[in-house]
C-alpha cells in the first residue's frame, strides 16, 4: 500500500496554527467566547480507514470512510502513535458523526491540529448536560426528549425505541455492545414500547433519567434487556 502526502502541507503547518491562535487569543483578551472551529479533511488510506470509538488502535472499530472521502473534524485529541502518510502522528480526528480516525491518514493542510480540543466536544457537552440535573425528576417519562435536549435538539424521534430501531435500520446499531464510547446513545428494550435511552461516559457508566427515579449515573447494563449503543442521528 503506497500513500503519497499532497505538496505544501509541512509548509503550511506553521500559518494554520499560527492564525487559529491569534483568533483564539484576540476572542479572549476582547473577552468574547472564541468561535467553535471545525475543519475538513480528504481521507488517503487505500482501502479505506477505520473509525474507532476513541483515539487509538485498541478502541473498537464502530465504522469505516472510504479513500478519497471527504470528512469534517469538529475536534482532535491525543493518543496512540501511528505511523500515517507524513510520518508518525499521535493526533486523532474526531469526525462529526461520531468516532476518530489517525490523523496520519487524512491530508488536512497541517501536520498539526487545525481543529479545536476534543475537551469541548458534543459529547462533553451532552453529558454534561445530564450531569448540571442531577437530581431533577423534569423529564421523567420523557427519556428520548432529554437525549436530544442534550444534544441541543427536540423533536426527532417519538420514543427511544423509534430511535434504536431507525438505528437498527441504519446499520449503526452495536447490539449488546457494554462498550459504549462517550457521547453514544444507550438503549434498553423497556417500557413497552417506549423503550429507554441514556448516554455514555465512556467509562462503562451511562447517564439518563430514571435513574432511582431521577436523572443520574451507574453502571451498564443497571436496566433489564439492555440493547446496545449507536452514535445519535441528530
Amino acid at each position: 500500500m503506497t500513500l503519497l502526502a499532497r505538496p505544501g502541507r509541512r509548509t503550511t503547518r506553521w500559518l494554520v496554527r499560527t492564525v487559529l491562535a491569534l483568533v483564539v487569543a484576540t476572542a479572549t483578551t476582547l473577552g468574547l467566547a472564541a468561535p467553535a472551529f471545525a475543519a475538513s479533511g480528504t481521507v488517503q488510506a487505500s482501502g479505506g480507514l477505520y473509525v474507532r470509538s476513541g483515539p487509538g488502535t485498541g478502541y473498537s472499530i464502530v465504522g469505516s470512510v472510504a479513500n478519497g472521502a471527504t470528512i469534517t473534524i469538529d475536534c482532535q485529541t491525543t493518543g496512540d502513535w501511528v505511523n500515517g502518510n507524513w510520518g508518525a502522528t499521535n493526533i486523532w480526528d474526531h469526525l462529526s458523526g461520531g468516532g476518530y480516525v489517525s490523523d496520519g491518514f487524512v491530508y488536512t493542510g497541517s501536520n498539526g491540529q487545525v481543529a479545536p480540543s476534543c475537551s469541548s466536544s458534543r459529547a462533553d457537552s451532552a453529558v454534561a448536560w445530564y450531569e448540571a440535573r442531577f437530581g431533577s425528576t423534569a423529564y421523567e417519562g420523557y427519556c428520548e426528549m432529554a437525549a436530544e435536549n442534550a444534544y441541543g435538539r427536540t423533536g426527532i424521534y417519538a420514543s427511544a425505541m423509534a430511535d434504536w430501531n431507525d438505528a437498527v435500520a441504519r446499520g449503526t446499531a452495536h447490539r449488546g455492545d457494554l462498550n459504549a464510547p462517550r457521547g453514544a446513545l444507550v438503549f434498553w428494550n423497556i417500557s413497552y414500547p417506549y423503550g429507554h435511552v441514556g448516554i455514555s461516559r465512556g467509562d462503562g457508566t451511562f447517564v439518563a433519567t430514571s435513574v432511582n427515579g431521577r436523572i443520574g449515573s451507574a453502571a451498564l447494563p443497571y436496566y433489564a434487556n439492555y440493547l446496545g449503543w449507536s452514535w445519535p442521528n441528530f
